[in-house]
């Protein structure tokens, strides 16, 4: 009798905790399952979906910098390069008495998220020295469709494998049999004589500031062989943001103040976080696709929606049917208001769906604005990630969580100035847009304008309170 009980409060215990279990990794993903009893559910109020070439992006002080070329049947060749400016340690920076060159080698940290989008082949990288300054004393904003000029003389190239998950070992210079672990880098051995003519035979005038420095050296410009790319092509992320992640290390001897010879090493950083002096530069050729069909197009209703990252494209959203929910009744309520989006299946398998959906609206002055669901200055901010968007590759979909900003449009107490889709992330960094040459990826939908079932979709749950 006693162990019948025990059994019995064993069960009661575990349906209790069953019961509020609510699994806190998941918060914003899954529905709430009271909504879904207690709610009536529409999932055809119709979404107007109109595919836009996206504005130029800011393309330094970014998280990242991007090195790509990608070749893709749906959205034409993507084409990134990367623009670096080493500045000086520090003012009146000296090489010391006939200094003679080792080695020069650049040195690239690889992002330490989403490193490789694409093809995990053999890439190459080609140098070139640019013909235009890039750092400036008061840092400068760059956009991601300005060309940059550079020389067409290579200065170096590196044959690689984007091993952007193994660390390195790496001999100690001056140092017989040191060898010390490094993260995952790319490193680029760079011409000995290009750097003595260019760095280390420069005067004290010259080497007196960064600015002066920079305005001699210029900076340099890094791009993938087109010719020996791998079949669909890729991006590769590095680290350009943090302090010592890129820069150029230069290894050199010198005479001493005792006549002797001796060994020395500097390191030039890379500051793009303090000064802008990485930069992203972006070429899409889109001739003769389907995406700049539907660019070209007039309809405010695209059928097909092609949405890509790296400054590629974006969707602007409308909700012409919200009104018609009144018809359901005089009092309603919106429990939950969900997106939609429901991903094709890439024809090349290594070119995989954008990793999450960002959205963000226009206030009155057509400048982005969070929804309330993700604006931490409502009482409805459920914090950050909550929204969701996330790609599901079991479901193939995005599920945008707009509950607040569908209720505020339903009951009138804002304007829908413009609702855009994006890969960009406009607010995690505080408003700044760091995280803008991140979204590497691409996706294609069915639009609103499609009769496809599998079209984007507003889904609303919903109750009748009279």
């Amino acid at each position: 009798m006693r162990l019948k009980n025990i059994g019995l409060l064993t069960l009661l215990i575990s349906l209790f905790i069953l019961k509020g279990c609510k699994n806190p990794t998941g918060v914003g993903l899954d529905i709430d399952p009271d909504i879904i009893l207690n709610s009536k559910v529409i999932d055809t109020s119709s979404v107007y979906t109109k595919l836009i070439a996206e504005d130029s992006i800011i393309a330094n002080f970014t998280e990242r910098s991007v090195l790509s070329y990608i070749k893709d049947n749906d959205f034409g060749e993507t084409t990134t390069n990367i623009i670096l400016a080493p500045t000086l340690p520090a003012s009146n920076t000296s090489f010391g008495t006939n200094p003679i060159l080792d080695s020069a080698v650049l040195v690239l940290n690889y992002s330490s998220a989403r490193a490789l989008y694409g093809d995990s082949a053999r890439y190459k990288v080609n140098v070139h020295q640019l013909t235009e300054t890039v750092y400036k004393d008061s840092p400068k904003t760059y956009y991601a469709h300005k060309s940059w000029s550079y020389n067409n003389s290579i200065i170096a190239s590196k044959e690689f494998y984007p091993a952007y998950k193994d660390s390195l070992n790496i001999k100690l210079y001056g140092y017989q049999d040191s060898v010390v672990k490094v993260v995952p880098q790319l490193r680029i051995p760079l011409n000995n004589q290009f750097i003595t003519d260019n760095i280390l035979a420069l005067d004290s005038a010259t080497l007196s500031t960064s600015q002066k420095f920079t305005d001699s050296f210029k900076g340099l410009r890094l791009s993938i062989d087109q010719a020996s790319a791998p079949a669909n092509g890729g991006s590769i992320s590095f680290d350009t943001y943090n302090s010592g992640a890129t820069k150029l290390e230069i290894y050199y001897r010198y005479t001493n103040s005792e006549g002797k010879a001796d060994t020395a090493n500097i390191s030039l950083p890379i500051n793009g976080s303090s000064y802008g002096t990485a930069v992203t530069e972006v070429k899409w050729d889109r001739t003769g696709t389907a995406v700049e069909t539907e660019l070209n197009s007039t309809t405010q209703n695209n059928s097909k929606l092609y949405l890509k990252g790296l400054g590629g494209t974006k969707i602007k959203l409308n909700f012409p049917y919200l009104d018609s929910l009144k018809k359901l009744g005089s009092n309603i309520a919106i429990n939950r208001a969900e997106l939609i989006f429901t991903a094709e299946e890439p024809q090349q398998s290594v070119l995989t769906p954008i990793h999450q959906l960002r959205i963000y609206r226009w206030d009155l002055a057509h400048q982005p604005k969070p929804l309330p669901d993700e604006d931490s200055s409502d009482p409805r901010y459920m914090g950050q990630g909550f929204i969701g968007g996330t790609y599901n590759s079991t479901k193939k979909t995005y599920v945008i969580n707009v509950t607040g900003y569908i209720q505020d449009l339903f009951k009138k107490k804002t304007t829908n100035f413009n609702t855009f889709v994006t890969p960009l992330s406009h607010f995690l960094n505080s408003g700044n847009p760091q995280e803008n040459l991140s979204a590497v990826g691409r996706s294609i939908f069915e639009g609103g304008g499609s009769t496809s079932a599998d079209k984007v979709k507003l889904k609303i749950y919903y109750s009748d309170l009279k």
